[in-house]
Protein backbone atom coordinates (compact mmCIF):
# COMPACT_ATOMS: atom_id res chain seq x y z
CA UNK A 1 0.00 0.00 0.00
CA UNK A 2 1.51 3.46 -0.92
CA UNK A 3 -1.40 5.67 0.15
CA UNK A 4 -0.56 7.82 2.94
CA UNK A 5 -2.96 8.80 5.86
CA UNK A 6 -2.40 12.14 6.81
CA UNK A 7 -3.56 12.44 10.41
CA UNK A 8 -3.78 16.09 11.92
CA UNK A 9 -3.18 16.07 15.69
CA UNK A 10 -3.72 18.56 18.59
CA UNK A 11 -1.05 20.93 19.57
CA UNK A 12 -0.88 20.04 23.22
CA UNK A 13 -0.57 16.42 22.39
CA UNK A 14 1.93 16.54 19.41
CA UNK A 15 4.76 15.77 21.07
CA UNK A 16 3.40 12.52 22.87
CA UNK A 17 1.96 11.27 19.36
CA UNK A 18 5.44 9.82 18.28
CA UNK A 19 6.25 7.67 21.18
CA UNK A 20 2.27 6.49 20.74
CA UNK A 21 2.93 5.43 17.73
CA UNK A 22 6.33 3.94 18.33
CA UNK A 23 4.72 1.90 21.20
CA UNK A 24 2.21 0.50 18.69
CA UNK A 25 4.45 -0.80 16.20
CA UNK A 26 6.24 -2.43 19.66
CA UNK A 27 2.35 -3.94 20.10
CA UNK A 28 2.53 -5.62 16.34
CA UNK A 29 5.59 -7.53 17.87
CA UNK A 30 4.16 -8.08 20.79
CA UNK A 31 0.40 -9.82 19.38
CA UNK A 32 3.12 -11.75 17.09
CA UNK A 33 4.70 -13.08 19.82
CA UNK A 34 1.90 -13.98 21.64
CA UNK A 35 0.20 -15.58 18.86
CA UNK A 36 2.85 -18.18 18.35
CA UNK A 37 2.57 -19.17 21.67
CA UNK A 38 -0.95 -19.34 21.42
CA UNK A 39 -1.65 -16.88 24.33
CA UNK A 40 -4.85 -15.16 23.25
CA UNK A 41 -5.31 -13.74 26.59
CA UNK A 42 -2.01 -11.25 25.98
CA UNK A 43 -3.47 -10.68 22.96
CA UNK A 44 -6.43 -9.74 24.19
CA UNK A 45 -4.83 -7.05 26.80
CA UNK A 46 -2.52 -5.27 24.21
CA UNK A 47 -5.69 -5.00 21.79
CA UNK A 48 -7.46 -3.68 24.61
CA UNK A 49 -4.91 -0.89 25.36
CA UNK A 50 -4.64 -0.29 21.85
CA UNK A 51 -9.07 0.12 21.64
CA UNK A 52 -8.80 2.61 24.53
CA UNK A 53 -6.07 4.98 23.48
CA UNK A 54 -5.93 5.25 19.68
CA UNK A 55 -9.06 7.53 19.58
CA UNK A 56 -7.91 9.98 22.10
CA UNK A 57 -4.47 10.49 20.32
CA UNK A 58 -6.84 11.14 17.26
CA UNK A 59 -5.92 7.78 15.59
CA UNK A 60 -10.06 6.20 15.37
CA UNK A 61 -7.92 3.67 13.63
CA UNK A 62 -5.90 2.22 15.92
CA UNK A 63 -9.06 1.82 17.98
CA UNK A 64 -11.05 -0.27 15.16
CA UNK A 65 -8.13 -2.22 15.18
CA UNK A 66 -7.43 -3.15 18.34
CA UNK A 67 -11.32 -3.93 19.10
CA UNK A 68 -11.50 -6.00 16.50
CA UNK A 69 -8.20 -8.06 17.23
CA UNK A 70 -9.32 -8.04 21.01
CA UNK A 71 -12.45 -9.73 19.49
CA UNK A 72 -10.54 -12.06 17.62
CA UNK A 73 -8.81 -12.80 20.61
CA UNK A 74 -12.21 -13.83 22.28
CA UNK A 75 -12.70 -16.54 19.61
CA UNK A 76 -9.02 -17.89 19.54
CA UNK A 77 -9.20 -16.29 15.80
CA UNK A 78 -5.44 -16.47 15.04
CA UNK A 79 -5.99 -15.93 11.11
CA UNK A 80 -7.61 -13.05 11.98
CA UNK A 81 -5.61 -11.63 14.41
CA UNK A 82 -2.54 -11.81 12.31
CA UNK A 83 -4.60 -10.23 9.40
CA UNK A 84 -5.51 -7.57 11.38
CA UNK A 85 -1.87 -6.72 12.92
CA UNK A 86 -0.42 -6.71 9.62
CA UNK A 87 -3.09 -4.12 8.76
CA UNK A 88 -1.91 -2.05 11.79
CA UNK A 89 1.19 -2.66 10.56
CA UNK A 90 1.05 -1.19 7.27
CA UNK A 91 -1.13 1.19 8.52
CA UNK A 92 1.69 2.76 10.99
CA UNK A 93 4.30 2.94 8.21
CA UNK A 94 1.90 4.75 5.84
CA UNK A 95 0.79 7.89 8.33
CA UNK A 96 1.88 10.89 7.90
CA UNK A 97 1.05 13.37 10.78
CA UNK A 98 1.03 17.23 11.36
CA UNK A 99 0.61 19.20 13.86
CA UNK A 100 -2.67 21.64 13.56
CA UNK A 101 -0.71 24.41 12.66
CA UNK A 102 0.49 22.57 9.70
CA UNK A 103 3.62 21.07 10.69
CA UNK A 104 5.09 17.73 9.84
CA UNK A 105 6.02 15.29 13.09
CA UNK A 106 8.61 13.30 12.79
CA UNK A 107 7.51 9.83 14.16
CA UNK A 108 9.71 7.59 12.56
CA UNK A 109 12.76 7.45 14.92
CA UNK A 110 11.35 7.38 18.24
CA UNK A 111 11.92 4.26 20.13
CA UNK A 112 9.06 2.32 22.61
CA UNK A 113 8.49 3.41 26.07
CA UNK A 114 6.16 5.07 28.49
Amino acid sequence: MSDKFIIAVDAQIAALVPRFLANRAADVDKIRAALAGADFEAVRVVAHGMKGSGGGYGFPEISRLGAAMEEGAQRRDAAAISALATSLETYLENIEIKSEDGQMIDHRSTTPGS
